[in-house]
């Protein structure tokens, strides 16, 4: 049942996960990330993973509790996003040091 969720979930994941990995092998090996890719990579992750849990939840959410819980969600992938950007470059958020 959900299969074809699944599918898609578990292939967002693996391309969300090869782009974080592909973001810190740039910084490690050239010394440059990409902004949008540390910070919104982790946010496909989070969000394979709860479609890959929740499939029944996937599409346009209808009611006010689906609203809310993929609300959540997105807020929790976009802190994860924050917390890579800032692992790969906290010196973007030194400020007035």
């Amino acid at each position: 049942m959900y299969i074809k969720q699944r599918i898609i979930a578990v292939l967002l994941v693996l391309f969300s996960a090869a782009m974080i990995y592909y973001g810190w092998y740039r910084l490690r090996e050239e010394g440059v990330y990409s902004l949008k890719m540390a910070a919104f990579a982790p946010l496909g992750v989070v969000g394979g993973l709860f479609l890959l849990f929740f499939p029944s939840l996937g599409g346009k959410p209808t009611t006010t509790k689906a609203k809310v819980i993929v609300f959540i969600v997105f807020g929790i992938g976009l802190v994860a996003g924050l917390i890579n950007w800032y692992l790969m470059d906290p010196g973007f958020f030194s400020w007035g040091e």
